[in-house]
């Protein structure tokens, strides 16, 4: 389709008097779209959402180009006043033209982009396998969070199939957890399957059998075969996503526990803006955290799955997920295009109470100024408030982002969900990220609730927090993706997986020197860009206590010596110490190791997904 506009803004005379905007008027926002000259006073523009294509000259464009963001028509009509040379006084010219835009569908208003919005598919719902819990040589853990099941149980007697992936390296912990599953099962009769090193064996032969080309990966995929000093959160994560495939299921964490609860504060809606601040609050210890804010009364699993699975229109739909139109003010389209009437929610989040499920305290020096002042209150509560362990963490209101930023609580895996590293942290960060790139325009939603989270000692997070940042391998690949990776065309989520792969393969196919250098230039863009973020920090908060700068230019200085060291380009969870030539094997060797997963996990994930229940009843 294509529109020629005509409108000139040609009114002469005296200006009338500018009229009084009502900030309650209907908001309105122009599509994003992209421009190509027909000649020197004229351009096509064509609008981004719906390939729609219109005519128009560089003044309307002009015109246009200031009107991005959700306002008045009367706030953009002042707006392109002030901007556009000569047409001071030209209200009554540029509303014309407003209605010209309005009535083509290139000007849109917010109750017409929600409304748009609404207009959903059917989309079926995939059954509920059950909840898994990944427990690691933690039975002190592992016993307060079955507790706190059994409370639940207890409460809302829903009888859930629970499936606990042990992967202890100590027996007695191992032991002590079965003893703790027997309780449990006696005390709630739900079906319990337990899965440790024999079971997980077992299943990898089967598995093993079925898909021989992913034979010689399966150990180190779900097995954790080979280094065992490392965080290796991510052999579990890919196991309940084998035993769950395609259907929906819960995870926890053994030192996560119920029940959830809210912030006095919260509201019901949907927060439309993807970068909205999260509420941090800190509390002089833990118990006083983990009594924070109020218990939530329904079902916590139930208030998560009645949302997974659901394309975003019919979720909106729902006055608990309901968007205000006041609350696109200021947004721009670009920055929605996540939302999608037809955009599933394979996955759902919720905050946290208690202890920091970050290692670093580096996020604590780039809080919004609310959270920053009770960070900072006084310098006794500060030296306890950077070791975040007892703090809440979470939302206020609902949003939906294209990934999850910590571990999802309830995941939808009626569709290929990705494997994850199964060594090192950040094992979360990267499934999320490379679930984007596969289930392209899928969403993750955070609800305005929050876990407990206790874990099983105090760390002290400030040593880290203070020293040159240094990401570990799997927030390199994120940052890859994010970042370095050429735009993925492919529709089948398979394929996207293998592109993926590929270009890691090419990661690790790189000369040791070309290695190196790609490392020392990544290295050298996080630090100068956490440098940035924080010296925008202390220049906007002039009158923060002197212990507070103090410390963010500590960190600031630490990351630029780092920056000017000629160190070797060593990512966090390798080796101190090590050479050039020994960062360049470790790039090479992981690279190639995941590459191998992402390359023979469709195949698995599809295996799985056929055998359905029977997989989990074979362990």
């Amino acid at each position: 389709m294509s529109t020629q506009f005509d409108y000139q803004f040609n009114v002469a005379g005296k200006a009338p008097a500018a009229p009084r905007i009502d900030p309650n008027a209907p908001l309105y926002a122009s599509e994003d779209g992209v421009v190509a000259s027909l000649s020197n006073n004229e351009c096509v523009f064509q609008v981004k959402r719906s390939g729609e294509t219109h005519v128009m000259t560089y003044q309307v464009l002009q015109a246009l180009d200031q009107t991005r963001q959700f306002r008045t028509l009367d706030e953009h009509a002042e707006r392109v006043m002030a901007s556009l040379g000569g047409l001071s006084g030209q209200r009554e010219a540029i509303g014309r033209v407003f209605e010209g835009l309005i009535q083509r569908g290139v000007l849109v208003s917010g109750q017409a982009f929600l409304d748009r919005l609404a207009d959903t598919p059917a989309r079926a719902i995939a059954p509920v396998r059950g909840v898994f819990i990944r427990a690691c040589d933690r039975p002190d853990q592992l016993a307060h969070l079955l507790a706190s099941l059994t409370d639940y149980e207890r409460r809302f007697r829903a009888n859930r199939n629970y499936v606990v992936i042990d992967d202890s390296a100590s027996r007695d912990a191992a032991n002590r957890h079965r003893d703790l599953l027997r309780e449990f099962a006696r005390a709630t009769g739900c079906k319990l399957t337990y899965v440790g090193a024999t079971e997980s064996k077992r299943l990898l032969d089967k598995l093993a059998r079925a898909v021989p080309a992913a034979a010689p990966f399966l150990s180190r995929l779900v097995l954790g075969e080979g280094d065992r000093s490392r965080f290796g959160g991510g052999r579990a994560w890919n196991l309940a996503l084998l035993l769950s495939a395609g259907a929906r299921f819960v995870l926890f964490d053994d030192d996560q526990r119920l029940p959830l609860r809210r912030l006095e504060d919260a509201r019901a809606g949907l927060d439309p803006d993807p970068s909205s601040a999260a509420d941090t609050r800190f509390y002089r210890n833990l118990e006083n955290a983990l009594a924070a804010g109020e218990e939530v009364d329904e079902d916590p699993f139930e208030l998560h799955l009645a949302a997974l699975g659901r394309p975003l229109g019919a979720l909106v739909g729902d006055a608990r997920y309901a968007i205000d139109a006041a609350s696109l003010r200021g947004l721009a389209m670009n920055r929605l295009d996540h939302l999608r009437s037809d955009a599933p929610v394979l996955a759902t989040q919720h905050g946290a109470f208690g202890s920091s499920r970050t290692d670093s305290g580096l996020w604590l020096y780039q809080l919004p100024p609310e959270s920053r002042a009770e960070f900072v209150r006084d310098r006794d509560s500060y030296l306890r408030n950077i070791e975040a362990g007892s703090i809440w963490y979470g939302h206020r209101q609902a949003r939906v982002r294209d990934s999850a930023t910590f571990s999802p609580f309830a995941l939808d895996n009626s569709v290929l969900l990705p494997c994850t590293n199964p060594l090192g942290r950040g094992e979360d960060a990267l499934f999320s990220c490379v679930t984007s790139l596969c289930q392209h325009g899928a969403l993750a939603l955070e609800l305005p609730v929050a876990i407990g989270h206790v874990q099983e000692s105090q760390r002290k997070r400030s040593p880290l927090t203070l020293a040159a940042h240094t990401p570990k391998f799997n927030y390199f690949v994120v940052d890859y993706v994010r970042r370095q990776l050429p735009e993925v065309n492919a529709s089948e989520p398979a394929q996207r997986l293998s592109l993926l792969a590929a270009h890691l393969r090419d990661v690790a196919g790189a000369t040791p020197r070309n290695a190196v250098q790609q490392l020392k230039e990544y290295l050298a863009f996080v630090r100068a860009d956490l440098i940035e973020r924080l010296q925008n920090q202390v220049d906007g908060a002039s009158d923060a206590p002197i212990y507070w700068q103090a410390d963010v230019r500590s960190i600031i200085e630490a990351n630029g010596k780092a920056l000017i060291a000629n160190a070797a380009p060593r990512l966090g969870d390798w080796p101190e110490g090590i050479d050039d030539a020994a960062c360049a094997q470790h790039l090479r060797d992981e690279a190639t190791q995941l590459a191998a997963a992402y390359e023979a996990w469709p195949a698995l994930w599809a295996y799985a997904n056929g055998q359905g229940e029977r997989l989990l009843d074979a362990v």
